[in-house]
């Protein structure tokens, strides 16, 4: 008895230390925690700090964060963020004019003036020496490289092309267009506008009602141009002909042939309409002096009907609304062109990834005080544990599994979560803005990298309001107001293709903005048709001056050399 009871012990000690082994073997093939997951590197108490430098206005997260705390403890790695205060271009020329560089930058698409200023190291000899980093950006790296064959950036935002940890999440909602408060759509009994005087006709009718929201003199449509952020007013033409968002040019996807849309009669045609609906007072007379803080204050009011924009623009104003209930006066992209055009606001998820374009991420400087150290950082962030504490937090007490298996936070992490100041101060989420990171969902088990990626936390956030106005579509998400997104080819998009500071084209790029700008604005407070048609007028004769075939001739270059041909 005693020797059979032993056998059996025997065979269930094997039996766990089996299991056990074949669990930590599990585990273990997760490729990503090369460091162990969430515990100390081996230099964790040899503390350094590195600045890095970010392209948008914000404020650094509290003193306290505790996940930055927690992530400082265990790589000894501080990041002291300086956020830009005043004009971009400004901080840049006076960057390059001294060699005065901190650690690494962020500049988005104007970071080719820091490249060609020789400020940031090369990257492609180092990046393969980083397990994560490499799985990350390994098989797309020639598409990192600049023009000299360096690769200068650690891009971010996306799911890159041969990447071996994620695959592309679903679409829930367009992040670019023209964007109308939801309380107007419900207010027209849930139709779709689908084009520019469609789309005025509900704003119009809904100021006619409502001259005041909240004791907040109502304002129609709102016009951002301050800085750098001045698409609202320069882009919109050329998703009226039913592209993206692809900068100065308009290109023919089926010839990839490009061709300017800034003198079109679909451009006249827009700021015509803008015109009209500024000399009706729909328009605010100042709107096209309002600083970004201000515009965003306005949108917090709840008071503006519609603007054009991209979501992460605006989306601390819409955090505010909601915080406060509001969740009528949020806003939702709607599909605008020309009648009969197929609206392409909504850009595909090729299943195999997308290409980076080398110019929206993280440079690393020449005056970097130990570019390993940073480069061991990031790929210690990309860790799936460690992604997972920034994105998600702990299990029980910040998020559950739903019924469908997916992911959603629970109510106390979504209040967090949707509180911008709270959002800054108690979680990750600035570290994971301005970091490499992943998005989408892991192949290795299906889970979502991050809230946003996530169906189920997308459905269990939405209020009731929302739930009712989705209802009254007859659709699950907002995304699905717009046609099936498109896939876009390998160039895309035209405005992160590098131009030689000094050139032709460049000359001709930087000329092109200028007088659109300049003219754009006087034709929509133009004081009467006469004036109107002078000033668009005008607007052509200095146009066509420019160059614009040296900028033409540029772009197919870089077209054809993307594509193959």
């Amino acid at each position: 008895m005693f020797k059979r009871s032993l056998a059996v012990l025997l065979s269930l000690l094997m039996l766990f230390s089996v299991v056990s082994v074949a669990g930590a073997e599990e585990k273990a093939t997760d490729p990503t925690n090369i460091y162990g997951g969430l515990v100390a590197l081996d230099d964790a108490n040899d503390p350094i700090t590195f600045t890095l430098f970010v392209r948008d206005p914000g404020m650094e997260p509290a003193a306290d964060n505790p996940v930055i705390k927690k992530i400082q403890e265990l790589t000894g790695v501080t990041i002291d963020f300086e956020f830009l205060v005043g004009d971009l271009d400004q901080k840049i020329g006076v960057m390059t004019a001294g060699e005065d560089y901190p650690d690494a930058i962020f500049a988005g698409d104007a970071s080719m003036k820091l490249i060609d200023a020789g400020a940031f190291i090369p990257l492609e000899d180092l990046i393969p020496k980083y397990q994560n980093l490499n799985a990350m950006y390994g098989n797309c790296i020639d598409s990192l490289k600049a023009e000299d064959g360096h690769a200068y950036e650690l891009e971010m935002y996306g799911v890159f092309r041969g990447n071996t940890v994620v695959d592309p999440s679903p679409i829930f909602e367009c992040g670019l267009g023209f964007y109308i408060q939801k309380a107007v759509l419900e207010d027209a009994g849930y139709k779709i506008p689908r084009t520019l005087d469609e789309y005025f006709e509900m704003i119009d009718a809904y100021l006619e009602k409502n001259p005041e929201i909240d004791g907040v003199k109502t304002s129609g449509f709102e016009i951002l141009c301050d800085g750098w952020r001045n698409w609202a007013l320069l882009n919109p033409a050329q998703n009226l002909l039913g592209d993206a968002n692809d900068g100065a040019m308009f290109v023919d996807y089926k010839t990839y042939e490009p061709s300017f849309y800034q003198d079109t009669e679909t451009a006249k045609n827009f700021y015509k309409k803008l015109n009209e609906e500024y000399r009706k007072g729909t328009i605010p007379a100042e709107t096209l002096t309002m600083s970004y803080d201000q515009y965003i204050s306005k949108l917090t009011t709840g008071a503006v009907l519609g603007f054009y924009d991209q979501n992460w623009n605006f989306n601390s104003a819409m955090d505010l609304l909601k915080a406060d209930g509001k969740f009528n006066r949020t806003y939702v992209s709607v599909p605008i062109t020309n009648e009969g055009v197929r609206d392409g606001y909504i850009e595909g998820k090729n299943p195999e990834g997308s290409l980076p374009t080398g110019l929206n991420g993280i440079g690393i400087t020449t005056k970097c005080k130990n570019p390993e150290r940073l480069l061991k950082f990031y790929d210690w962030l990309l860790q799936r544990d460690v992604q997972d504490y920034i994105c998600w937090g702990e299990e029980g007490k910040d998020w559950v599994r739903t019924e469908s298996g997916s992911k959603a936070f629970t109510p106390e992490r979504r209040a967090q979560w949707q509180d911008s100041a709270r959002r800054r101060d108690e979680t990750g989420n600035t570290i994971w803005n301005y970091s490499p990171a992943w998005q989408g969902i892991y192949k290795f088990d299906g889970d979502p990298v991050t809230s946003g990626d996530s169906a189920g936390e997308y459905l269990a956030s939405q209020s009731e309001y929302d739930q009712e106005f989705l209802k009254g579509y007859g659709i699950e998400y907002p995304a699905q107001m717009h046609s099936e997104p498109i896939v876009r080819p390998d160039y895309f998009p035209v405005w992160a293709m590098p131009l030689e500071d000094g050139s032709a084209a460049a000359i001709a790029n930087t000329k092109v903005t200028d007088v659109t700008t300049k003219y754009d604005s006087r034709l929509v407070t133009a004081e009467d048709d006469a004036t109107f048609e002078a000033t668009w007028e005008e607007f052509l004769t200095e146009f066509h001056a420019i160059d614009l075939d040296a900028l033409k001739d540029e772009i197919t270059r870089q077209i054809n050399l993307k594509m193959g041909l």
